[in-house]
């Protein structure tokens, strides 16, 4: 699988890497069946069944040892009036 190069912010406390942004820099698996490769064996095909997504090449902007927001809202049970979580959920 192809990767796209990215940074972010990696958090010990739950291990989560949130990403920051992309540097648009690509890096090329050689793989057959992987349609954003130079090596793709389906040139011609407009619909092969070959892997279409970027995988993250991370790089650590910054290393915490604490959990990330999310998972601290999510223990804390932040709720609104009506006593429903908000945010995301993981």
């Amino acid at each position: 699988m192809c990767s796209m190069e990215c940074f972010g912010d990696q958090y010990r406390g739950c291990g989560h890497y949130v990403r920051i942004y992309q540097t648009g820099i690509t890096y090329d698996c050689a793989r057959p069946n992987c349609k954003l490769s130079a090596a793709h064996m389906h040139k011609t095909a407009k619909n092969c069944g070959c892997n279409m997504e970027f995988s993250d090449h991370r790089r650590v902007r910054n290393l915490f040892q604490t959990k990330c927001e999310a998972c601290l809202e999510y223990e804390g049970g932040g709720s609104d009036v009506y006593g429903h979580r908000t945010g995301p959920h993981w």
